[in-house]
């Protein structure tokens, strides 16, 4: 669990504060721009609170489960972006995502934009395939990319996912049915594919699903 003491505080509006970078670059094969300002939405919601940040193009570009501010600055500064918090920011990407917690939607429509290396985009455009209330182990993932003994290296990749929920990574198991790997906890893992079980959201209970109260604190 991160610390509230620990790295950049974030505050109401404004650029969260990172040292300077000179690109930002899209290896999904868009040109390579100037550096870059993402904007930042928050969703509050009592077990899976999000910040989802949004590039120039109105794409989603990176999920922050539990509104972690860490993942989201890291991943920033990596890419030569600016995040700015805006307060009265209403994306699309937040609509949806509150309608599939709620148990109300089970397919997004938001366009977004994948950062990272070749093999983890494959990755994570598979994740997209794994029906909404399935599962898939790493090792299916890996033939499906016609790489059968790439388990392990679909499993780094699956963790890097910078997408969560919108790219389905905790639709992804282990090969004896485990829940295991997942950036938000496996508690939260655990609660996802209920919700997707059940069509409807699980009982939530403080505390059992990470720091998300904590995180909140950081936007007033």
């Amino acid at each position: 669990m991160p610390s509230s003491a620990a790295g950049p505080r974030a505050p109401a509006d404004g650029p969260l504060r990172l040292p300077s970078a000179a690109v930002l670059r899209y290896n999904h094969g868009s040109k390579v721009g100037s550096a870059s300002t993402w904007r930042v939405d928050r969703l509050r919601h009592r077990a899976l609170p999000l910040l989802l940040a949004v590039d120039e193009a109105d794409r989603l570009v990176f999920v922050s489960l539990h509104a972690r501010p860490g993942p989201l600055l890291a991943f920033a500064q990596r890419h030569g972006a600016t995040p700015v918090v805006e307060r009265r920011a209403k994306t699309r990407a937040r609509t949806q995502m509150r309608e599939y917690l709620e148990g109300r939607r089970d397919v997004f429509d938001v366009p977004f934009a994948l950062l990272g290396t070749e093999f983890e985009q494959q990755v994570w455009r598979t994740l997209a395939s794994i029906p909404y209330g399935q599962t898939r182990a790493y090792a299916e993932l890996a033939a499906s990319l016609g790489s059968p003994g790439s388990a392990r290296a679909v499993g780094r990749a699956n963790g890097r996912n910078p997408l969560p929920l919108l790219l389905p990574c905790h639709r992804v198991i282990g090969a004896t049915g485990a829940l295991v790997g997942f950036g938000g906890g496996l508690p939260t893992k655990r609660w996802l594919l209920q919700l997707e079980r059940e069509h409807q959201p699980p009982p939530w209970r403080p505390g059992e699903h990470g720091d998300a109260p904590l995180q909140l604190g950081l936007f007033g």
